[in-house]
């Protein structure tokens, strides 16, 4: 029985060892020398069909993912407009019963995704509702019952918390796109 070791096989120094792996009756001039080619593009194949897969398999955890912030995206786009129409008028407790409904909504959303940065939405905008101007300012001020001073202050505070708001919603914005993208 011949016994063949590795470093006869790598200098193939022995024909005997190659016709015993090949098999008795195989020559080792007939051992083709494209199977090693085959292989490397099989392996090639198997590769690059795994990557796809993986990145199918990613795209559509994206997908589901982008669909369940939908709505929150959505939510916070109205609560953008909200703001900005708000922004341009001096807000009246009358004026934010819109935007108490939308702050319930997103605080159900930041509750149901608190990995997002939901809170200091809820947080700006709790503090524009917390400064809004008297009912009837107007009057007040032409009878000189209220200081100028003090509504300029509430003006300047609402005017704060509007920009701080936005600045949040967009960066809660830009969060959803960089996980969804």
């Amino acid at each position: 029985m011949n016994h063949c070791s590795a470093p006869q096989l790598a200098e193939s120094t022995s024909s005997s060892c190659a016709r015993l792996i090949l098999g008795s009756g195989a020559s080792q001039d007939a051992f083709p020398s494209t199977w090693t080619w085959t292989a490397v593009v099989g392996l090639a194949a198997l590769i690059v069909s795994t990557y796809f897969s993986i990145d199918q398999v990613r795209k559509s955890q994206r997908a589901k993912q982008a669909k369940r912030f939908q709505s929150d995206y959505e939510l916070l786009n109205e609560t953008v407009v909200l703001l900005d129409k708000l922004a341009g008028t001096p807000a009246q407790k009358a004026d934010l019963t819109s935007l108490g409904e939308l702050l319930s909504r997103i605080k159900q959303a930041e509750r149901r995704f608190p990995e997002l940065p939901l809170g200091t939405v809820v947080a700006h905008i709790d503090a524009y509702r917390k400064s809004p101007l008297p009912d009837d300012f107007h009057r007040k001020v032409t009878s000189k019952k209220v200081l100028l001073d003090d509504l300029l202050d509430l003006s300047r505070q609402q005017g704060a918390a509007i920009a701080s708001a936005l600045a949040a919603i967009s960066a809660v914005q830009n969060e959803i796109d960089r996980r969804t993208s």
